[in-house]
């Protein structure tokens, strides 16, 4: 079973929840969080860190490469981006805080299915299809394959 983690940033004000995908890796391979406002000035020349619309998320080169073998791929090529865009270690769903947002949206939606079934099947089918277009127009690194 695939496990998932929360991860508070540094300044301890915001939460990411960590997908890890394909039962490899755990939260021993997260090293840091970083949100918007605390990633300025974080160094981005480096392969342990994934840029995400301001938000870093800082992997344990150690660890992943214990790992790699199970990964098919080298030590050597291994980085925190591959890890990521693989789905070893992403976020859950598009964004960090995406699945906790996306159950609180729905539960509104949700409402409607006790009044109004045919406007609660539209509102659910509308409110993917904007949020999907929303994700894509504000550039999250998951979208960028699908757009």
């Amino acid at each position: 079973m695939c496990q998932s983690y929360k991860k508070v940033c540094v300044c301890n004000q915001k939460t990411a929840e960590i997908f890890f995908g394909k039962m490899v890796l755990d939260e021993k391979a997260i090293a840091e969080l970083y949100c918007p406002n605390c990633s300025h000035g974080i160094d981005t020349g480096c392969n342990h860190r994934v840029w995400d619309n301001g938000w870093v998320l800082e992997l344990d080169m150690d660890v992943l490469r214990t790992h790699a073998n199970s990964m098919d791929i080298s030590p050597a090529e291994l980085t925190a981006e591959w890890v990521f865009d693989e789905g070893y270690a992403t976020w859950v769903g598009i964004t960090p805080d995406d699945a906790e947002r996306r159950n609180l949206e729905r539960a509104e939606i949700q409402k409607l299915a006790k009044t109004d079934l045919r406007a609660y099947y539209e509102a659910m089918k509308a409110w993917g299809l904007n949020r999907e277009k929303r994700f894509s127009q504000e550039g999250w690194r998951k979208m960028r394959a699908h757009g």
